[in-house]
Parts: structure tokens; C-alpha cells; sequence
């Protein structure tokens, strides 16, 4: 398998059988078996995706780092350290390439992202059409949110809010201290909540005069 047919795809009938840990799928990839890495593709894409979009803001560009990351993974996989998680070390490999991209391209937070391509993770609050279409317009509120935040409190509120890692995860993820993660990521939370008040107030109405 060359490097340039690590891609993202759907699961084959090998990978459905069952699902090996990270541990054995790294096994096999170091002992010659490199079609085990697409099952470790498999496995994290979405996340690595997720991650990707909402740093850049663009499916296209996400799904270009995506891959990068990936062969980054593959290539370094050698000197993985196996006391560490996995995904743990892919994070920091998504992380760093999300924000050297962003360096590289000079793209700056914007509200105008294809926040259209984004997705959170909501419950199905209701099937009646009204309320899913508040729920809808609520989700495009919180991408627009997430999108305007300095990047160094968006990778870390996405990485705790909506990949559900630990404080410990992100500040190994990130090689920050754990009271810098904190931080960040109350203040991002901060400047979340007071964006999400200014977009769901309505615009006061001029008097009228009866």
C-alpha cells in the first residue's frame, strides 16, 4: 500500500466483522499487514474531519489536511510510543496540521465559512418541522460561534465540547499545560456564550406612534 492510497472511505466487509484495538491494529501495521492502517482510517476519520472542518471552515480544505494527516500518521507510525492513546497522538498530528494550514493560507476566522458542511452532535429534540428548523438554525448559530473564535480557544473547545476529550487529552494533544487548556477554553466558552446571546436577541423595534 503507498502512502497515496491512504484515503477516506467507507468501511469495507472486513472492517465491519469486528473492531481490533488500537494496540493490535499498530501491531499488525509494524509487522508488514499495512492494509491494517485503513481500518485505523476508518475508525477516526470522522473525528479527524470534524476537527479539520470546523478549524478551516471549508469542507475542500478540510478534506485535504485529512488525508495529509493520515500519511503523516502512517509515515510516523515507526516511532509511535505505545504507553501513549492513539488517537491521543493523531489529535496532535490533526491539531498542528489544522493550524500551520491556517498559517500557510492566512485564512482568518470568518462567519461566511460553509458552516452549511459543519456538523454538531444534537439529540432528535422533535420530529415536528418547526422546532427542527429552530434546532437547525440554532446548530448554524453555534458553527458561526465556534468559527469566530481565536483559534487557539476554538481547537480547544471543540476538542472538550464536542470530541469529548479529557483536560488531559487536549493538553497532551496540544503540549500545553493543563491550566493554560483550562483557560483557554473557559474564556472560549465565555466569548461563546456572549456571541450566541448578541445573535439569538432580536433587533429592538422602533416605537410606533399611534
Amino acid at each position: 500500500m503507498s502512502e497515496s492510497n491512504i484515503i477516506i472511505r467507507e468501511k469495507t466487509t472486513e472492517t465491519a466483522r469486528f473492531e481490533e484495538s488500537d494496540a493490535d491494529l499498530i501491531r499488525r501495521v509494524r509487522e508488514g499487514e499495512r492494509s491494517a492502517f485503513n481500518q485505523l482510517v476508518v475508525k477516526y476519520r470522522n473525528r479527524v474531519m470534524g476537527l479539520a472542518v470546523r478549524m478551516l471552515g471549508d469542507r475542500g480544505e478540510a478534506e485535504d489536511v485529512a488525508q495529509d494527516v493520515f500519511v503523516k500518521a502512517y509515515r510516523g507510525l515507526s516511532g509511535f510510543q505505545e504507553e501513549a492513546l492513539f488517537s491521543t497522538w493523531l489529535y496532535r498530528i490533526a491539531a498542528n496540521s489544522c493550524l500551520n494550514h491556517r498559517k500557510r493560507i492566512r485564512l482568518q476566522p470568518a462567519v461566511s465559512a460553509d458552516v452549511s458542511a459543519l456538523e454538531l452532535r444534537f439529540p432528535d429534540m422533535a420530529s415536528n418541522p418547526h422546532v427542527l428548523l429552530e434546532e437547525k438554525q440554532l446548530k448554524l448559530l453555534i458553527e458561526e460561534a465556534i468559527q469566530a473564535l481565536p483559534e487557539e480557544q476554538r481547537i480547544v473547545v471543540i476538542l472538550r465540547d464536542i470530541e469529548g476529550l479529557s483536560y488531559e487529552a487536549i493538553a497532551d494533544a496540544l503540549e500545553q499545560e493543563l491550566g493554560t487548556v483550562r483557560s483557554r477554553l473557559h474564556r472560549g466558552r465565555m466569548a461563546l456564550q456572549e456571541r450566541l446571546k448578541r445573535l439569538m436577541t432580536p433587533e429592538p423595534r422602533g416605537s410606533v406612534n399611534v
